[in-house]
């Protein structure tokens, strides 16, 4: 069962993204939108196989939001968070399919773009599997027995699966996009990411035992020895 709904899911998700992107475009001829929806399903469908066969709770911690438990400010701040993504995506074929504010990557650096998307989604792969607390809802899940986790990837930077999130963003930006289209993207992810970061650790510092050892064992939120 939890087969099938993965692979639902994943085919929700990735017909969200078509509209986010083809929708603004206004236009169904986008070869390059194509291909990434493309890449972005397999890898998705790979690394989702992968995690299911080695750590399914993983992936049932993503399919878990409970609205209900959520606290307020972390509810405002996974709209903002989602509204980052959607902005993030949209803001391409808005500026190259009609304001044409500045111009789009070619060559290497419009290739590097796909590189750059895929490494994103690797860390957010690589982050599900070092932690299989990982819901979209901040809350303390006591009855899994959540515990810190500062293996892996985690015991680089706290917040790995964000890492992941600004390399997707840049990535669309620079292989479909614009440089309005990724500077403004980033401006509003970062706000997004800003918030959510702040409440998430707030809530963890509170009330999951041993976080802010974690904390002070590892200093960097996003990108190690910067931020």
């Amino acid at each position: 069962m939890l087969w099938v709904k993965t692979f639902f899911g994943i085919l929700f998700q990735t017909i969200l993204l078509s509209i986010f992107l083809y929708l603004p475009a206004l236009t169904l001829n986008w070869p390059d939108a194509l291909l990434f929806l493309s890449i972005h399903f397999l890898i998705t469908i790979l690394a989702s196989a992968y995690l299911l066969i080695i750590k399914p709770a993983s992936i049932e911690a993503r399919m878990n939001f409970d609205s209900e438990t959520q606290p307020k400010e972390d509810r405002m701040a996974t709209i903002l968070m989602l509204s980052a993504i959607i902005v993030g995506l949209s803001l391409a074929p808005i500026d190259i399919f009609h304001l044409n504010l500045s111009s789009s990557f070619d060559g290497n650096i419009k290739n590097t773009g796909l590189g750059l998307y895929i490494f994103g989604m690797l860390l957010v792969m690589a982050s599900m599997n070092a932690n299989e607390f990982a819901e979209t809802t901040v809350n303390i899940q006591e009855e899994r027995g959540q515990k810190v986790i500062d293996k892996g990837i985690y015991s680089l930077i706290r917040h790995p699966m964000y890492t992941g999130f600004i390399f997707f963003i840049t990535g669309v930006n620079v292989w479909l996009g614009t440089y309005f289209s990724l500077i403004f993207s980033l401006i509003f992810l970062a706000i997004a990411l800003r918030a959510r970061i702040n409440i998430e650790e707030k809530t963890l510092l509170k009330d999951l035992n041993g976080y802010d050892e974690y904390c002070r064992k590892v200093k960097y939120r996003i990108i190690p020895y910067l931020f």
